[in-house]
Parts: structure tokens; C-alpha cells; sequence
């Protein structure tokens, strides 16, 4: 991971009051995250940008903690070597919060798991997902090709069986590759056929596997190339009711997604789903007085990329 340039400049924060300010945004009602319930569970994603490479304090952890804790679970990328920062979220996050995370991959980062043990239990799977050497050699798709063939996943997919009630569910949480597309698509395809293979089977993991986390993905779109690759094994990549905001603090992309087989999880799925986009709420002094400033200070100390949740039945 490479972190951002570090402000230069100095800001105060004042937690009371962005904390007051995150919760008037989730009341606007299209921005408003379920409550949680004896019915439901709320599942979301959230990439914390080199977290616990670029210096957080105290004030940014219990900011992010508070737009963490409206979830049930979450499945977060880009997390560092150093766990130090993991450790102090958690303990904001609260003692009825747990986590699982991997060791450290391509791009130097960790993949990790957050989860209210009140609502959420992991069960008995948890695996990274890695390929062998035949079923890379199937990987391929039209026009793109790489030398070598597909080399498998920079970043290992974190797989990890969940029960909220009686949904039962295998989350896959994934960082596709960035700097080069064409291993992006066929990662992609790779993740797709991996899961159109396995959803019928009689033994985990099967029947309610969800997809999650940073595909990279410009576009919730036929027309984008990552999700044709998705839909075309048989998966569904629902728009999220907040269509005005992206998942990315330009709010024009849709990185962060939840893919998972209609007539399976699609049925579980209660066709709630947003984004929440904590940056049009924090620190609005800081934006008017210098909106380059603000960014540089939301990027380093909060995260580049907005939180997706999605709603299922329990």
C-alpha cells in the first residue's frame, strides 16, 4: 500500500459535533440505514484506505467507529501490516464487536471482517479463496489476453460462513486488482465462475454466497466490462437506492459492490441497499473555507472510499 500525502495544515475536530452530524445525515430519508431488528441484518462494505499505514488519531477512529457501528457486519479492505489501528477501532466499536482477519497479501494489505456478535455469528468456514493451477488454465476472457494466463488473485479473496437468525451465508470479501485491467477482468471471471460453481452444491460453500467488497468497478452498468463479467455467470449486481452518490468521494464511481444469484440470496435480499456518503456530513467548516483541504483531510483521515450496506431477511 502507498498512503496519501499527510495534511500539512492543521484542523480541529470537534467529535460531539460530527458525531451529532453523521446521525441528522442518516435521518435524511435518502440516506437512512435500517435499524437493526429481530427480522433483518444488515450487511455492508467499506474500503478504510491504508488503514493503519496513514496516521489516524484518536478523534478520526471514533468518527469512523460511529459510521461503522449502524451495521451488523461489515467486510473492510486495504487493512496494513500494523493492526495497531484495527485494535483501537474495535475497542471504539464496542465489546459486543468482533473480528476475523487475513495475513498480509498482494499490495501488502489484509482483508478483514467487523461484526456485531450480538446479531452475527461466524460458523465453521473460513478460507481464503486460492486457485490451482487447473482451474486457472479455464480463466479466460474474450480479446484480453495476459502472458501466461491468469496468474490467480493478487489479493486472496477472505471467505468467511456466517448465521444472523436463520440466514445462513458465505461472505466472499474481495480487492480486485487495480493498476491493470485485464487481470481485473479475469480475476473478475475467475471470483464469477469460482461462485456459479459452487452455490449448487451440497456442501459449503453453497447456496447464499455474497460477493463483497471493492471490484474496482466504475460502473453499475451492462455496459461496464466488470459487471458483464459478474452478470454473465449468473450473478446480480443490484443498484443501490442512493443512486445520486458513487461509493468513491467524487461520488462518480461504483467501486464498492454487493453481487450474489437471484432465486437464492436474492430472495433473502430486501431490495434495501445504499451508500453512505459521511463526507457530506464531517468537518463543513473545513470544506468552505478550503474544499482541496478538506479532501486531502477526509482521504487521509477518515478513508477515499464510502461505505455500502445492503438488508437481508433473518
Amino acid at each position: 500500500m502507498r498512503a496519501h500525502a499527510r495534511p500539512t495544515f492543521a484542523y480541529n475536530v470537534d467529535v460531539p459535533a460530527e458525531l451529532q452530524r453523521l446521525d441528522n445525515h442518516r435521518q435524511l430519508a435518502d440516506r437512512a440505514i435500517p435499524a437493526k431488528a429481530n427480522d433483518n441484518v444488515i450487511i455492508a462494505t467499506w474500503n478504510l484506505t491504508n488503514f493503519g499505514l496513514q496516521e489516524r488519531e484518536e478523534d478520526h477512529l471514533r468518527i469512523m467507529a460511529d459510521i461503522l457501528r449502524p451495521f451488523d457486519l461489515v467486510a473492510v479492505q486495504e487493512v496494513a501490516d500494523n493492526l495497531d489501528h484495527l485494535d483501537e477501532l474495535m475497542d471504539y466499536l464496542g465489546d459486543e464487536w468482533d473480528y476475523w482477519y487475513t495475513d498480509v497479501g498482494g499490495n501488502q494489505e489484509r482483508l478483514a471482517y467487523l461484526y456485531d456478535a450480538e446479531r452475527v455469528l461466524p460458523t465453521g468456514l473460513a478460507a481464503e479463496l486460492a486457485m490451482r493451477q487447473h482451474e486457472r488454465l479455464r480463466v479466460t476472457v474474450d480479446d484480453v489476453e495476459v502472458e501466461g494466463g491468469f496468474p490467480g488473485f493478487n489479493r486472496n479473496p477472505y471467505m468467511l460462513g456466517f448465521t444472523a437468525g436463520d440466514f445462513e451465508f458465505f461472505l466472499v470479501n474481495v480487492h480486485l486488482y487495480w493498476s491493470n485491467f485485464s487481470l481485473r477482468q479475469l480475476e473478475t471471471e475467475g471470483l464469477a465462475r469460482w461462485a456459479a460453481r459452487r452455490v449448487g452444491r451440497q456442501f459449503p460453500p453453497n447456496n447464499d454466497i455474497i460477493l463483497i467488497g471493492d471490484f474496482n468497478m466504475p460502473r453499475v452498468d451492462p455496459s461496464d466490462d466488470i459487471f458483464a463479467l459478474l452478470t454473465q455467470n449468473g450473478l446480480q449486481v443490484p443498484k443501490h437506492t442512493t443512486n445520486l452518490v458513487g461509493t468513491n468521494l467524487a461520488g462518480d464511481a461504483d467501486y464498492d459492490e454487493i453481487a450474489f444469484f437471484p432465486g437464492r440470496t436474492a430472495d433473502d435480499f430486501t431490495g434495501a441497499m445504499g451508500v453512505f456518503d459521511f463526507d457530506n456530513a464531517v468537518f463543513p467548516n473545513l470544506f468552505q473555507a478550503n474544499e482541496t483541504h478538506f479532501f486531502q483531510y477526509v482521504r487521509y483521515y477518515i478513508a477515499d472510499h464510502r461505505p455500502m450496506w445492503a438488508e437481508f431477511r433473518r
